[in-house]
């Protein structure tokens, strides 16, 4: 990977599968999965963050989930103590949902927070807001209370754009195809006869032409994000981005990625595309025995190719 020139990973473990949902232990054997991962990319020389991927939007709302939740972080601590801290970033859950509940996500990461310290006083922790960790939630975030804390924020604006024919985020996403990007409204015009049949759908792609989105609205976007992090001194990190590609030009996937890029360079802050093996970002395959990546995505995100 150093081909490349990247220097960490964003290391995705569902609580599903290394928390045992009864007690909040951890379970040995997917721990000793983790261990060893961990060692591989520290042999590699990678960084890695270590992030709780949950995705049970109704188990993070229940008291007792939360409670056997806490219990589990500390029990994860104590084991992710043991690598360095130089080397490991602990992530303290992905894409906090808690609409309209966001100071239950406050209070849950407050405490979250002091039990992984108790037993990792020295790893440097990361987290983000309600409302699925983007920009808007990092905004509604209350600081903990611990100078060793990365600020995380997720940003695939526009998401008509980058998630068009996406069958899990909502109904008037799915029938979408052939968004462009940038948008005008003379751009989505040829896509509106065809969403007749879903009202929905086609409000959606009328409001994104309008909205003009470039590269100048997704800096703006941005500064949102990055005016947050200023205001409030602590660093900040893009943990995810990309374009769910089935349904979208190539060509459009590329402007995106080169303008998104572009914005990402002039701020000057960490990032993680999503994902490695996925389809959104890099989407890594074997060919002829030898890893290869999705070069439009490696080139606007100023890795090296080979």
């Amino acid at each position: 990977m150093s081909l490349l020139g990247l220097k960490h990973v964003r290391l995705c473990v569902a609580p599903k599968i290394i928390m045992n949902a009864a007690t909040g232990s951890v379970l040995e054997d997917r721990a000793e999965h983790l261990e060893a991962a961990l060692r591989r990319f520290h042999r590699a020389g990678l960084l890695v963050m270590v992030d709780i991927h949950n995705e049970d939007r109704a188990a993070e709302l229940s008291p007792e989930w939360q409670n056997l939740f806490v219990k589990f972080w500390s029990a994860l601590a104590v084991r992710l103590a043991n690598f360095d801290p130089e080397l490991t970033m602990l992530e303290i859950i992905n894409e906090p949902v808690f609409d309209k509940r966001e100071e239950e996500w406050n209070a849950l990461n407050v405490r979250v927070a002091a039990a992984i310290r108790r037993n990792a006083p020295q790893h440097t922790l990361v987290t983000s807001g309600p409302n699925w960790g983007g920009i808007d939630g990092l905004r509604k975030l209350k600081l903990l209370p611990d100078r060793n804390v990365v600020y995380s924020f997720h940003c695939y604006d526009p998401f008509p754009f980058t998630h068009q024919g996406a069958t899990w985020a909502g109904d008037d996403l799915k029938p979408l195809r052939s968004v462009p990007y940038p948008s005008t409204p003379e751009a989505v015009a040829s896509l509106l006869p065809a969403l007749e049949a879903h009202p929905g759908s086609k409000s959606l792609v009328e409001k994104y032409g309008r909205e003009q989105w470039n590269k100048e609205k997704l800096a703006t976007r941005f500064r949102q994000g990055i005016e947050w992090g200023m205001k409030n001194q602590v660093p900040l990190y893009c943990g995810e981005f990309g374009v769910f590609p089935p349904h979208v030009k190539p060509e459009h996937r590329a402007d995106w990625f080169r303008d998104f890029g572009e914005v990402l360079a002039a701020n000057k802050i960490g990032w993680g595309v999503w994902g490695w093996d996925e389809s959104f970002g890099l989407d890594r395959r074997q060919v002829d025995g030898k890893p290869v990546v999705d070069t439009v995505v490696a080139r606007a995100l100023g890795l090296k190719i080979v």
